[in-house]
């Protein structure tokens, strides 16, 4: 078994929230089968791009965040 790389973490991160929903580190942990460390350490460089904002601890997709989503998709 091989190791995801940060980019599939990153896209399956955007996947999971791209219904507009507010996620908690935890739901996200669970839905991306990770660590909450990692998915909080990435949930934190998406923010720094602007695809994800964290407020209380919700994580929630931007605009930006779906433009993203949409040129990952169709790349690959």
């Amino acid at each position: 078994m091989s190791k995801r790389t940060f980019f599939e973490i990153r896209k399956e991160i955007l996947k999971t929230i791209k219904d507009k929903k507010e996620y908690s580190y935890a739901e996200l942990e669970r839905k991306v089968n990770t660590n909450w460390k990692t998915v909080r350490l990435h949930c934190k460089d998406l923010q720094l791009v602007e695809a994800v904002t964290i407020y209380n601890n919700k994580i929630k997709i931007t605009d930006f965040g779906f433009t993203l989503l949409r040129k990952l998709e169709k790349n690959l």
